[in-house]
């Protein structure tokens, strides 16, 4: 067992450090190439069915627009694996800003490892740039440090397609949350929300 002497507490801030980025994009790569088959399955279009079933019994509201951004979804989707499904490699799948934690001696670790599975590998890059705010220039780092040479058109494009799918399974997890704990995840699904319709025109610049 290793213990992490002086953990340093993470913000955005730190995390968008270009040394931080680095060890963070070795992690993942690591991570997603060590040909381990966890036999936990994180599939995201499952599970988004599974909250709709949930919300819909729970008598929350989907947003007005709803079905047509999911259909959007699911069409860059389509396009995306048009190119070729990704293989399913282990993932950490929850890269929030609180699972990052920094030693005294300047190493990064990720902790928390409840949500890990086998996904797809691009899921745990766009999740912790959503995470961390990333600016596209910090975007434009995390890949090319993951991939060590400047990401493709269509590394790009899966990428911002990462981040919708990101934010469309936790805007429907929020809303199941709605009936207890009121506001604050209401809240909390309708950032995802707007972030999410914010990327759909992003990918469409590509």
């Amino acid at each position: 067992m290793e213990f992490i002497k002086d953990p340093q507490p993470m913000t955005e801030e730190t995390m968008r450090r270009p040394d931080i980025i680095r060890q963070a994009a070795q992690i993942f790569k690591r991570l997603h190439n060590c040909g381990v088959d966890t036999g936990v399955r994180f599939e995201v279009f499952e599970m988004a069915a599974l909250y709709e079933r949930i919300i819909t019994d729970s008598g929350v509201e989907f947003y007005d627009d709803y079905k047509e951004i999911k259909n959007i979804v699911m069409n860059i989707k389509n396009e995306v694996d048009s190119t070729g499904v990704a293989p399913r490699v282990p993932c950490h799948n929850d890269s929030l800003i609180g699972n990052w934690v920094l030693s005294g001696e300047g190493k990064l670790y990720l902790i928390d490892w409840e949500y890990s599975g086998m996904n797809e590998a691009m899921w745990d890059l766009s999740c912790l740039s959503i995470e961390a705010e990333y600016s596209s220039e910090d975007d434009e780092k995390l890949m090319e440090y993951y991939f060590g040479y400047p990401p493709t058109v269509e590394q790009k494009k899966r990428f911002i397609a990462g981040k919708l799918y990101v934010d469309f399974l936790w805007t429907l997890w929020g809303l199941t949350r709605v009936p207890f704990d009121g506001d604050f995840m209401q809240e909390y699904a309708d950032c995802r929300y707007f972030r999410l319709k914010n990327n759909i025109s992003k990918y469409k610049s590509i």
